[in-house]
């Protein structure tokens, strides 16, 4: 041959180097490149050399022996590679799936779309329940921190925090108070890791775990980085939504009564009236002023009107239903809004609230001695297609007030609904704050 055989093998290898090279980097377009220039480097080898034909033939079968290993490093290295990217796309959409929450209410679906997204058998959640309260949507599970703090202990301290048990359910005590489960599962393999507060490292505020009846499928020597990277993302989120409820709270509810307030019957009944327009449901809405609420403050002071109204608070709201609205408008104005709700059964509702009201013992309330009694004027108005919230209040509002005028009168007294006899209220309905 022209050149010396060790320059030629150099060359293919640098020639064979480059491809793969290339294959490792998945670039297509070098890879392409790097292939014609070694069949060209062929091409001109075989023209170039003066071997004999059974010698080329050798050569040219090392060479396709060379490439055909070079394709098959190539395959493993794409395979490979793709594995990475599916993996790495789980991984991402599992994180977008968390990130995309933004109210505990959505937590439900949360976890159901990321079981579903990993082929998870069993993903449960518990939280604090002294942390989030009443926050905690229906499935997710809960426990007092002190509870929590008992069942921990277990782990504690934990080897790979947040990591607390990655391996077999029969090595740890309980397994089905993490997994949500009433008995404990015989056998399988669980991780449980535990969610710090992203303020507060040292608190932990709940715990995620997993459950599979495969019991090599969590096992301990599984590196488990994307796992902390997911509770960490989690716990974070969880927090920003509980932060976003106690924020939200702040604005719909009442400072003094703790029951909502204007701003959240505004938000809420718009959708609840559409609805009953489309459907043909009848819906009430009731304006409850205080008979005897002024004298109670002039008399006794403000401590003791405030004493009054959060006790009248606390006795509507422990009668209306679940999907009524209850808000303190201002004062000692209130309104409830009574979906599907007939007149007869509005009307049944007023004379139990009347006679409830009227059962409150100022003196009893503020812990003073007095004789001063409190009862309600209400008015009820039906909800007409077309007819905006304000003009439902406002309707409200007159006939409250026409029940004002008539209890005053007594029952000797003009009808209120004489125009003669009864003035009208104009105007927007105020809210004192």
């Amino acid at each position: 041959m022209a050149r010396d055989q060790k320059n030629l093998l150099a060359e293919l290898r640098s020639l064979i180097s480059a491809v793969e090279v290339s294959a490792r980097a998945n670039d297509a377009a070098k890879l392409k490149t790097q292939l014609k220039l070694l069949g060209a480097w062929i091409k001109r080898l075989i023209a170039n050399s003066p071997a004999s034909a059974s010698g080329l033939t050798e050569e040219n079968a090392d060479l396709r022996k060379k490439l055909r290993a070079s394709k098959t490093s190539f395959d493993s290295m794409i395979s490979a590679y793709r594995g990475i990217l599916d993996a790495f796309d789980t991984f991402r959409g599992t994180i977008d799936i968390v990130q995309r929450m933004k109210r505990l209410e959505e937590l439900p679906a949360t976890l159901a779309s990321i079981r579903e997204l990993r082929s998870l058998h069993t993903l449960h959640l518990t939280l604090d329940q002294d942390l989030f309260a009443d926050r905690i949507p229906k499935g997710i599970g809960h426990a007092r921190a002190m509870a929590l703090r008992e069942r921990l202990k277990q782990f504690s301290p934990a080897a790979h925090a947040p990591r607390l048990f990655l391996g077999q359910v029969e090595h740890i005590e309980h397994p089905g108070f993490f997994l949500g489960m009433d008995d404990d599962p015989p056998a399988g393999s669980c991780f449980i890791f535990a969610l710090e507060h992203k303020y507060l490292h040292s608190k932990i505020i709940g715990v995620v775990a997993a459950y599979d009846p495969d019991p090599k499928r969590y096992a301990p020597d599984k590196a488990t980085d994307f796992l902390s990277h997911f509770c960490n993302i989690l716990s974070c989120t969880l927090i920003t939504a509980l932060e976003h409820a106690q924020l939200e709270e702040l604005t719909v509810r009442d400072a003094l009564t703790g029951v909502n307030n204007r701003t959240y019957l505004e938000r809420h009944a718009g959708r609840i009236l559409d609805f009953a327009a489309r459907k043909n449901l009848p819906v009430h809405l009731l304006f409850i002023d205080l008979n005897g609420f002024k004298k109670v403050n002039d008399t006794l002071g403000h401590e003791a009107g405030d004493m009054i109204l959060v006790a009248v608070a606390q006795t509507i709201q422990a009668m209306i239903r679940k999907y009524d609205i209850f808000v303190r408008l201002g004062g000692d104005e209130f309104v409830i809004l009574l979906p599907d709700t007939s007149k007869d059964m509005a009307s049944a509702f007023v004379a139990r609230l009347r006679q409830t009201l009227a059962d409150i013992h100022v003196s009893q309330v503020c812990a003073l001695d007095t004789d001063l009694r409190i009862s309600a004027s209400v008015g009820i108005s039906r909800h007409e297609p077309g007819q905006s919230l304000e003009e439902l209040i406002h309707a409200a509002d007159q006939r409250m007030y026409e029940d004002k005028t008539e209890a005053k009168l007594g029952p000797a007294g003009p009808h209120p609904a004489s125009p003669t006899t009864t003035p009208k209220r104009t105007g927007k309905v105020r809210a004192t704050p």
